[in-house]
């Protein structure tokens, strides 16, 4: 049965129990006809028992008898009371005739008529029992009884149909007996029957697990009334062994005690089974044995555990392969669990064994022949799997996963409740720990798996289980990522502490000790309290587990608790900081001194590099000597936690080794750790299946790239500064931009290439969805206490889905004929040549960098290349303004270096942090108080002049180049960096005369340049769409209609008011495609909550449509190809707005040029805030007259003509606008292009006012620097 089926099966059921008359039930099965079959009964039955199992009896009978009335709808012959009677006669005849304990006879039949095992069936067989022992003589009723009692021993063991339903036949059976098979009457068949009820309770799956143990237990005591020792030795040393499977089952009582009673009973058996007398029911009885040693409490663990591989191995001398193989697969499989667990020899070694002799057990347990072994196998197999040394540590838990799902397949909630209970913490188990993958949503799997598993495991049904589960998820939970760091450890104590209720220190120590150390570990790193109190917390229960833990009984656990304390220790803030810190040094040594490289690589490596730590903190000794001992332990630690291996702990490590290096100005071990970090950092990225968390990663750890650029600038090395600078921007766009334009090879048809595109560009649609849902998630809401523990978990099922859709069609269309084809590449990083080789002899590059403690500007020429780029082409206007005199002395930061084509400045740390001040400011008064900001604009941009030092920069630019391109960092986006005014009085811009244009990153523009495009005939513009929220844009009808006029009247489009909506540039998809200039003129937002979600705002005339009606960034990326597009303009406020927030300082370049730019269009002309009207009507109209009368092909082009239209603007006299107001010829194309009056006198009244703004109506930067070009 497919998992798909199997839970239509259970979502059926829930209908029908849901059903609340007959009508709507008779309309549910009629509906869903072709699920109903053999199989959905027996899921049904399934259903019954779990329901039971969790105490809700009330519709365990109605579900049973519509199983029975849907079995006679399938076939009324075959489940009509006779029918069952028939077969009954026919099995009774047959295990009659045969009278042979073997069941060669009777499972022919049992298999023919499964379907019939049933509650009905164990009906109709204690009707019959009843019958024939009140009608027939003494000595037909003993004959027939033993013939029942046979007929229940094999229908308890056959491994078909529903082993629930099996074992309740055989209870009724055994019961219906009981009453004829009196003690007094029949002693021997009476203890006979108990011994057999018992072992029936002992495997039960309906009821109470509690309860089965409980009544097994009691039936083998009874047994044992009557087969004493001196009587009946066989059938004593039968019963006592398994009274000993049962005793070391039992949930109630103390565990430990039910163990010693579990050995002892044992040991009774082995008194009489002795392996020369009864070799078979010895090898058993070790085996069990050797169980009950496995769980010991009591005694030393290492030595119980090797009682339980001996008991193992004895057994296995009896239990070969050749002889009993099913036997020999279970003492395998047992086998390996004490190995797994094993404290003696080389922990690795020992995992070794236990992964051998699990797949020993497999070649036996397979899948179709032993379902049930082969799932606890797997299971098992998984357990060694996770926690394997050897090997990849990553390969090794995907090993385990794999082997946990598999065992799912069988280990289905309905028919084995508590197994898949079991696999589901340790699936948990495993997503807690895994390396692959997105370590958030592992973490929030884990959570899940646990939950799942506590749904059985409850405290009342499996205390011992449930506890362990409530442990694990603690541990979960301290891990946790998303969601309140402070409500994550909260709940991670409380799991803990519930834990604890159960595991006890007298009656699970061992428990006990690891839930200490979790809870520890808990207020180690716990936020809400006093932080003095919590960590001396730590410390006591620390130490409480070390009270249990100890070197000699649990060296693995000893070493591990002293890691711990040690890590207290190192936080310590009662007592003196010299001593705690030698106390940490010691607890580390301590704790290293079993976990060694070999039997303990992963937590040799955690304790080395806490031990550097502490060095490093370490106030006793030499401070030099102390952080060589840091670096030493650091190295060490880093021989394992490779970026590959353990990326987490690599970053963790190789930030600590380049922090600790740079202390003792060792720059090149300092760039190790920072390196290997940043790989770390890159491959975790990598492994997340949405941008936002790939942004977030690069986030949290862009202090280890600040490091590394500051190492290599104090080794004057500024190339390879600048390479870490561009390895930390724009990674996913740059990675979307490489993969774009990879194609097969060969003859592909066009139509292939098509669904390509297509499929390519709805997974990354997909992704930038679940971007959305990660940014925005529980953003402002207060979460419950319920809420919180819920696992947060992304659906990744479209997105699986689409790659999956895509791989196939590759599989299927495309290997074929170019079986080499990959559908991504590896981004290089980009050096300084590369860069360089990008640019003219009379281009500069400043690209800015905010570090941690201060600013960097790199500027990058082409000097110094081989062979040097010829200098651009394109207009130069007729009087280049002057850069200004060069000062005499370089700057007192930064200047030259030794590599030619590359200065750095960099500022101080003052000036950082007034910097981050000025954006603070200038982001409240833009978002708070428009006009102010307006008004103080200009003095924000001087102040801003000088903060970045931009004179001090600009001598730092040859006097050759006359072009500049401007790579902004973080905030520095949203600001207009070409219009910063210098000391001479002019602008930034206007020192070049080629123009000053912005680029994301270098590689960003390497890609870029790849696309460039020539031709610029084609005109697609969006114009003024029609929405009930918004107001029309007065001057759009205006800008469109002199924008048009620039291009011929066939070439172009114009999609306006009502019919500018998504729908339709969806219908005109291959003509928006084949356009060279794209122009919107219409409303536009940035959301800084969910950039992603940044739109322009299409027509919605009924206001209905919501945000489905706005063209977001997203869909941008998902929907968009324009590889002919020269030209993307927004005459839209907040279009050029980038995600700049201060804990997103991964600088992804987020924001609607960067799906522009993706699309493929080279240039995008965007704004920086919320546009004035008439402003950009004027400017719009004047950059694209001007843009026609140069050669656009040309680099720069577009930001030349950018720059000189704001010079035009900003210098616009108020004479010159009246004119132009008031001329016959535009008041003629205002009563053109107004269909309105109102709107007409509303666009003069704006004109009017604009006059009277003398004697420069847009000279305030608010008008006129909003806008700038991206792009080449």
């Amino acid at each position: 049965m497919n998992e798909q089926r199997a839970q239509a099966y259970v979502n059926l059921i829930e209908k029908l129990l849901a059903c609340t008359d007959d009508e709507e039930l008779n309309n549910i099965l009629q509906a869903n006809q072709e699920l109903i079959d053999p199989q959905f009964l027996q899921v049904m039955e399934d259903y019954a028992t779990w329901l039971e199992q969790q105490g809700n009896h009330n519709p365990v009978a109605w579900l049973r008898n519509m199983a029975q009335q849907l079995g006679q709808y399938l076939n009324p012959q075959a489940g009509s009371i006779e029918e069952y009677q028939e077969f009954l006669l026919e099995l009774l005849q047959a295990e009659h005739e045969s009278n042979d304990p073997a069941p060669a006879v009777v499972y022919p039949i049992l298999q023919r008529c499964q379907h019939l095992l049933d509650d009905t069936f164990a009906q109709v067989l204690q009707q019959y029992a009843r019958n024939v022992f009140s009608q027939r003589k003494a000595e037909d009723v003993a004959v027939i009884a033993r013939v029942i009692q046979n007929l229940c021993n094999k229908i308890k063991q056959f491994p078909l149909g529903s082993r629930a339903n099996n074992l309740e036949i055989a209870i009724t059976g055994y019961h219906t007996l009981l009453e004829v098979y009196t003690r007094e009457a029949f002693p021997k068949q009476w203890a006979m029957t108990q011994n057999n009820l018992g072992t029936a309770y002992n495997y039960r799956i309906r009821g109470e697990r509690a309860d089965n143990l409980e009544l097994a237990i009691a039936a083998y005591n009874l047994s044992l009334e009557v087969y004493t020792r001196e009587a009946f030795p066989y059938e004593w040393a039968k019963i006592q062994n398994n009274l000993g499977f049962a005793y070391g089952n039992r949930i109630r009582g103390e565990r430990a005690d039910n163990l010693e009673l579990a050995i002892a009973a044992c040991n009774q058996s082995l008194e009489v089974y002795t392996r020369d007398g009864f070799p078979y029911e010895w090898a058993n009885t070790q085996n069990n044995l050797g169980n009950a040693y496995l769980y010991r409490i009591r005694g030393e663990r290492a030595d119980n555990l090797e009682l339980a591989i001996a008991a193992y191995n004895q057994s296995l001398e009896i239990y070969t392969r050749e002889a009993f193989p099913e036997d020999w697969a279970r003492i395998q499989n047992n086998l390996g669990s004490a190995y797994g667990t094993r404290i003696r020899g080389e922990k690795a070694d020992n995992l070794e064994k236990a992964i051998a002799v699990y797949n020993l057990s497999l070649e036996v347990y397979t899948h179709e022949a032993f379902p049930d072994e082969w799932a606890r196998s797997q299971n098992n197999l998984g357990n060694a799997y996770r926690n394997r040394i050897r090997g990849e540590r990553a390969d090794n838990l995907e090993l385990a996963i794999k082997a946990y799902n598999l065992s799912l397949e069988v280990y289905t909630r309905e028919a084995f409740p508590e197994d898949w209970a079991g696999t589901q913490d340790n699936l948990g188990n495993a997503y807690r720990n895994r390396i692959r993958g997105e370590r958030a949503d592992n973490l929030e799997l884990a959570i899940a798996a646990y939950n799942l598993s506590l749904k059985v495991r409850t405290r009342e049904a499996f205390p011992e289980y449930w506890a362990t589960t409530q442990n694990n998820l603690g541990l979960a939970y301290t891990d946790r990522i998303r969601g309140e760091r402070a409500d994550n450890l909260e709940l991670a104590i409380k799991a803990y502490n519930l834990s604890l209720e159960v595991c006890t220190r007298e009656a699970f120590p061992e428990n006990w000790a690891r839930s200490q150390n979790n809870l520890g570990n808990a207020y180690l790193y716990r936020i809400r309290g006093e932080k003095a109190e919590n960590l001396e917390k730590a410390i006591s229960v620390y130490n409480l587990s070390l009270e249990v833990d100890t070197r000699e009984a649990f060296p693995e656990d000893w070493a591990r608790s002293q890691n711990n304390l040690g890590g207290a220790y190192l936080y310590r803030i009662l007592g003196e900081e010299a001593d705690n810190l030698e106390l940490a040094i010691a607890a580390f040594k301590l704790s290293l001194e079993v976990y060694t490289r070999d039997s303990f690589p992963e937590q040799w490596a955690k304790s080395q590099n806490n031990l550097g730590t502490a060095y490093l903190y370490r106030i006793l000794g030499e401070r030099v000597d102390n952080l060589e001992l840091a670096i030493a332990a650091y190295n060490l630690s880093l021989e394992v936690f490779t970026p590959t291996a353990f990326p987490i702990d690599c970053l963790r490590t190789g930030r600590n080794l380049g922090i600790t290096a740079n202390l003792i100005e060792d720059w090149e071990t300092a760039i190790k750790g920072y390196n290997l970090a940043i790989e770390a950092v890159e491959n975790t990225r990598l492994q997340a299946l949405n941008p936002q968390r790939q942004q977030e990663i690069l986030s949290d750890a862009m202090d280890v790239y600040h490091g590394i650029v500051q190492s290599y600038l104090n080794l004057n090395q500024p190339d390879r500064a600048l390479e870490y600078v561009e390895r930390s921007k724009t990674r996913y766009l740059v990675q979307l931009l490489t993969d774009r334009d990879i194609y097969p090879k060969g003859n592909i048809p066009p139509t292939i290439i098509t669904e390509l595109d297509r499929l390519r560009r709805a997974i990354i649609g997909e992704e930038q969805q679940l971007a959305i849902q990660e940014q925005t998630r529980n953003r402002g809401v207060t979460l419950t206490l319920d809420e919180q523990k819920q696992p947060i978990l992304n659906d990744y099922t479209h997105l699986n889905h689409l790659k999956q859709e895509l791989n196939q069609f590759i599989d299927r269309e495309i290997t074929p004929i170019d079986p080499t084809f990959s559908l991504t590449q590896k981004v290089q990083t980009i050096p300084l040549s590369e860069i360089q080789s990008l640019i003219d002899q009379d281009t500069a590059i400043l690209e800015w960098y905010i570090a941690g403690d201060s600013i960097m500007a790199f500027i990058v020429t082409n000097e110094g290349l081989i062979p040097p780029n010829p200098p651009s082409k394109g207009l130069i206007p007729p009087n280049p303004p002057s850069k200004g005199l060069i000062p005499p002395n370089p700057p007192s930061k930064g200047g030259n270096s030794e590599v030619k084509g590359v200065k750095v400045w960099q500022s101080s740390a003052e000036d950082r942090e007034k910097l981050i001040n000025f954006i603070k400011n200038y982001r409240d008064a833009y978002e708070n108080n428009k006009t102010e900001w307006i008004n103080n604009l200009n003095d924000c941009l001087n102040q801003l002049s000088e903060i970045l030092h931009i004179d001090e920069l600009l001598e730092l630019i040859p006097q050759s180049c006359s072009r500049l391109i401007l790579i902004p960092h973080w905030f520095l986006h949203i600001i207009p960096l070409h219009c910063l005014p210098i000391e001479n009085g002019q602008f930034l811009y206007q020192c070049f005369s080629k123009g000053v244009g912005y680029v994301p990153s270098c590689q960003l523009l390497k890609l870029v340049k790849l696309s460039q495009r020539e031709n610029f005939t084609r005109l697609f513009a969006i114009k003024n769409p029609t929405r009930k929220d918004l107001k029309p844009l007065l001057g759009a009808n205006l800008e469109i209609e002199r924008i048009s006029q620039g291009f011929a009247t066939e070439k172009t489009i114009i999609i306006g008011e009502l019919e500018a909506s998504e729908q339709t540039l969806e219908n005109r998809r291959q003509e928006l495609q084949a356009s060279h200039c794209l122009h919107f003129s219409c409303h536009g937002k940035f959301d800084d909550d969910s950039p992603r979600d940044s739109a322009l705002f299409l027509a919605d005339p009924e206001g209905n449509l919501g945000k489905s009606a706005n063209l977001t960034l997203a869909e941008v990326f998902e929907k968009f190809d324009l590889r002919e597009c020269r030209l993307v303009t927004f005459s839209a406020c907040e279009s050029g707005i980038i995600e700049s927030k201060a804990d997103s300082i991964s600088d992804e370049y987020v924001g609607l040029p960067s799906g522009f730019l993706f699309a493929g269009s080279s240039s995008v002309v965007s704004t920086l805030w919320t546009v004035d009207p008439l402003a950009t009507t004027l400017f719009m109209t004047k950059f694209y007259h001007d843009l026609k009368r140069i050669s656009i092909q040309d680099q720069g082009s577009i930001a030349i003509v950018l720059n000189n239209t704001q010079t035009w603007l900003r210098t616009l006299n108020s004479k010159k606008l009246a004119r132009i107001k008031n001329s016959q010829k535009f008041q003629q194309l205002l009563d053109r292009v107004f269909e309105s009056k109102r709107d007409r006198r509303k666009f003069q009244d704006l004109l009017e006012a604009a006059v009277k703004r003398e004697p420069y109506p847009f000279a305030n930067p608010y008008y006129w620097t909003a806008f700038i070009a991206t792009g080449v």
